[in-house]
This record gives structure tokens, sequence and C-alpha cells, in this order.
């Protein structure tokens, strides 16, 4: 049954079919040709699966993300951003890392993150000296950081799959998300430094940084709000998510006085596109994920992985390749719906931590948001800066090469995403 199932859907996928209709329709077909279930079945997995509490957490992130970037709370960071970097040498493609880092902070989408700094920052980065190529590739990278900086929506699927705790996500991604922002800023300046730019903006003056951190501090109290009531247990990540949508209606509208009615129907129109895609992807997969438990096909590969060999280090580059190349063709959801049972059996064996594995699943996966055929960040920058994807691809190598690192850092070192929810999570 198995070798019939991956067969239809690697036909189906070439064929151009949706990702999630191809797992529904293989599911279909192998139950139809090789087992004694009814169809019903697929139909109570799909229901299953959507059926998640935490899962109405998504809706109102992008909900709040959407306001935010809106509403004006973005271009607040941007200007802070470029307050704190000054007149270093890609100082303004440094900024734009900054701003996504702190966007990221807010919106929780790799999306929203890339549209709302690529469409403010990316022609002033390109006249500065960096190619459009460039420009477009940091922007796709940066805005990747959206998955990994809380509160992030893929998180929230990793709990719900995973059964690991949304909070412990939630905190452990903070310092993973600094060194990827940090590790890109470097990479943009010593870019700029190789291709000789001349330096952007003025120098770093504190009677610029402190106006303007002012003018963006209900900005930057939003991921305090979130992430401390989610700490505190106050809230679940749930019950934060709707509490960022009244913090962002309450600032955007009342305060900034910069969001429109008109502009509410347009975000709840994307937050239900968003929404409906990411669920049903998610109950698209159900089926495709029993249909491989039933036939122990997890058990199997893991068999397979540590029959290669029993070291920890070796098995983590393995996962992590699987990782690089599934990102590359699946888009993160069914990605981690179909790799969480298969890979987290392997890693507690060899006692990696449940949040550092989430972190690690997510970062890898998240590499995939910026590089085709499915790159929703990379797609996003590439229709800003409106050059083909083939342009951006090389010069892209080098940030690319930087959040690999990373990824390596965080795998191997259990302390980066485990340090703190071992501190707050008690």
């Amino acid at each position: 049954m198995i070798a019939f199932l991956f067969t239809c859907f690697l036909i189906l996928l070439l064929w151009g079919v949706p990702i999630s209709i191809v797992m529904i329709l293989s599911s279909a077909l192998a139950i139809i040709g090789f087992s004694q279930y009814s169809l019903d079945v697929i139909a109570q997995k799909l229901f299953s699966q959507s059926n998640s509490f935490p899962l109405m957490a998504v809706p109102f992130f992008v909900f709040a993300g959407g306001i935010m970037s809106k509403g004006g709370m973005s271009a607040r960071l941007i200007r802070l951003a470029s307050a704190m970097v000054g007149n270093v040498r890609g100082g303004l493609a440094m900024v734009s890392v900054i701003a996504c880092m702190f966007f990221a902070s807010i919106s929780g989408s790799t999306a929203a993150t890339t549209a709302a700094i690529g469409m403010v920052l990316m022609p002033a980065i390109i006249k500065t000296g960096f190619s459009p190529g460039s420009t477009t590739g940091l922007l796709a990278s940066a805005g990747s950081i959206g998955i990994i900086i809380p509160p992030s929506i893929p998180f929230v699927l990793m709990g719900v799959i995973g059964g690991i705790s949304i909070g412990g996500l939630f905190i452990g991604g903070i310092l993973p998300g600094i060194l990827i922002g940090a590790f890109l800023m470097l990479t943009a300046h010593l870019t700029a430094r190789i291709q000789k730019h001349p330096p952007s903006g003025e120098k770093i003056r504190f009677d610029k940084i402190f106006p303007a951190f002012k003018d963006s501090i209900l900005s930057l109290l939003t991921v305090i709000f979130i992430v401390g009531s989610i700490m505190k247990g106050i809230a679940t990540p749930t019950e934060a998510a709707i509490i960022a949508v009244i913090w962002a209606l309450l600032v955007c509208g009342i305060i900034y006085k910069e969001l429109k009615m008109s502009d509410l129907s347009d975000i709840l129109v994307q937050t239900v596109k968003i929404t409906g895609i990411v669920v049903f992807c998610i109950a698209a997969t159900a089926p495709f994920a029993w249909l491989m438990t039933i036939e122990q096909v997890p058990g199997r590969i893991a068999t397979a992985m540590t029959a290669m060999t029993q070291n920890p280090a070796l098995l983590k580059l393995m996962m992590i390749a699987i990782l690089l190349v599934v990102g590359t063709f699946l888009d993160l959801t069914p990605a981690l719906i179909i790799l969480v049972p298969i890979l987290q059996p392997i890693a507690r064996n060899f006692g990696m931590p449940d949040i550092q594995f989430g972190m690690m699943m997510v970062m890898a996966l998240g590499i995939g948001q910026c590089t085709p055929p499915v790159g929703i960040s990379l797609f996003v920058a590439c229709s800003i800066s409106r050059i083909k994807i083939g342009d951006v691809m090389i010069p892209m190598l080098p940030y690319l090469a930087a959040m690999l690192l990373a990824l390596l850092l965080v795998s191997f070192f259990p302390a980066i995403s485990v340090w703190l929810p071992s501190l707050t999570m008690k």
C-alpha cells in the first residue's frame, strides 16, 4: 500500500495538483485499492484533525498581524531600527533585518513580515548599492524570522502535532530568532564592505533613538503582552492571540488613529483566506499521516536511520538533511504533520529535548520558506521587487548559509532553545 500511496502522491504532485488535494486523493486511492477501510475514514480524519482548540489561535494571530501592518506599527518599528543602526556600511539592509525581527514579534507570519518590511525598505536598500537580487534574497531570508520569534503560527501547529508546550516553543524561539537576525545582519554588512557600498544614514545619535523608541513603545509592548500572558499562565496561546487583536485595535485604531474602517474588511478577507488554507492543509494531511502510521512507516524509517548509525550527531545531521530537502518541495504545514510523527521518536530516543526538536524542525523547514518551489517568503519578496526567482538564487546564497549556520548551532547546542523556557516555564 505504501508504495502505491507515494507513487500516487508523486504523480499528482508533479501534475501540478495542490498539495492538500494530492494528500486526500492519494489516501483515497490507497484505501480503495489496498485497504478494508471505508472512505468514511477520510472524512473522520479531516474533521478530527481540524477540530483543535489551539488552532483557533491561527486566525487571531493572522488578524492581529494585518491590523498592525495597516495601522502604523511597522512604520514605527522601521524608524526605531534605523535610529539604532545609523551609518554603518549596509546599514539600511541591517535595518530591514531588525525591522523584520521587531515585526515578527507582533505578526507571527512569514508572508506578513516580508510584505510589511519589503514594501517600505526594498527600494531604499537597492539605492544604497545592493543589487535587486541580493536585496530580494535578504528580505526573503529575514522574513522567515517571522516563524521563529514569538508569536509563531508554526509553533502553534508544532505544539498541536507533537504534543509540545506551545508556551515553551514561543519562549524558546526568542534566542534562535535573535541568532538568525544577527547572522543575517553580519552577512549584509560584510556584503556591503566587500562590494564597497557607501555608508547609509546618519551617525548613531541617542537623541534620535529615544524619540523613536518612545514612538514605538506600544508596538514593542505587544510581544510582552502575548508572551508574558502565556509565561505567567494567565492565558493560553489562543487567548493570548485574542489579546493581541484587542491590543492592536486599541493602539492602531484609537491611539495611532491610522487604522481605517475600510481596512478591516480587507484584513478580514485576507485572514479568512490564510486561515482556510492553513486549516485545510492540516486536515488534508491527516488521512495521509494515518495511513503511514497504520503501515508503521515512521517506525520503519526510525529503524532504518538508527540501523545506519547510533551516533546522535549523525542522526541530527540526517534529520536536518531530510527537513531541508522536504522543505524545498512541501509547504511548512503539511511537512510538519508528515515528518513530526516520523522524526520525533528518533529525537526522543537519543535524548533531544522536545523544544529543541521543535525549534530545529521549524527553523529547517523555515529555510524552505525562502527557497523555490514553495517558498512563500521568496514569492512575496519577488512580487515586491518584480524580478524573477532565478535572478535571486545566486545572490541569496550567503544569506541561506547564514541561516544554515544558525540552524546547526541550535540543533547541536540545546541551551540556545531550552535555556529561557527552563527559567520561565516552572
